[in-house]
């Protein structure tokens, strides 16, 4: 029975295991309408970037606390760039991580929408 038990937890734990792509952290949602920093782009700064650049620790001197600095990093095409390097480049952000594409493609598409803040 402990065999049974032990393999059974063997199979359970390969059958878990995934790989994750960049497309896979995609949700698939088309982005329609405007995007707005407010509702759309803040959310994506708070939970990925704030931690590291904020004004209480700027991180490379970049404060990303309000939606002018955002938008000024965005703009001089700072934020672009590091959010767009090749997984394994030391320079991409956030560190250690890759946004899912679907949030590079709202920032993308704030840039297009003129940044756009509420």
């Amino acid at each position: 029975m402990k065999h049974l038990l032990f393999y059974l937890t063997i199979v359970l734990t390969l059958i878990s295991c995934t790989n994750t792509s960049p497309e896979d952290l995609e949700d698939g949602t088309p982005i329609t309408g405007s995007v707005k920093y407010g509702a759309d782009i803040f959310p994506i700064v708070e939970s990925q970037c704030l931690s590291c650049h904020n004004d209480n620790f700027a991180s490379g001197n970049n404060s990303y606390s309000s939606y002018a600095q955002f938008r000024v990093a965005t703009e001089n095409g700072n934020v672009i760039d590091r959010i767009t390097r090749n997984v394994g480049d030391q320079l991409l952000m956030p560190q250690g991580n890759q946004l899912p594409q679907n949030s590079i493609n709202l920032i993308l598409q704030w840039q297009t929408d003129g940044y756009l803040e509420n």
